[in-house]
């Protein structure tokens, strides 16, 4: 009989994961911080372009998990989440100041 690990539960670190992969806004964020750093045009990746599912890969693969659950549970990963909510807050703050 072979014993398995359980699976560890997700806290609040995944929670706010799972809510920023929800929210538009990131979805925004993703868009245009990829046209960004690849030099790529509006044309070519449009705002609207990341959905859910892109935010879901970009945050695990960030903070190089598996599953968001595992975010509470490993210091680096929960760093990094840190760092991209720092970030997309930044860059929230920026886009309110550009269109006043």
């Amino acid at each position: 009989m072979t014993e398995t690990t359980p699976k560890p539960a997700g806290g609040p670190l995944a929670r706010k994961a799972a809510m920023l992969c929800q929210a538009e806004g990131f979805h925004r964020y993703l868009d245009q911080a990829r046209r960004a750093r690849h030099g790529i045009d509006t044309n070519v990746l449009p705002d609207g372009t990341h959905k859910e599912e892109d935010a879901v890969d970009f945050i695990r693969t960030a903070c190089g998990v598996k599953s968001r659950a595992e975010i509470d549970h490993e210091p680096r990963a929960a760093h990094m989440l840190r760092r991209i909510i720092t970030n997309y807050r930044r860059w929230q703050s920026n886009q309110v100041r550009a269109s006043s």
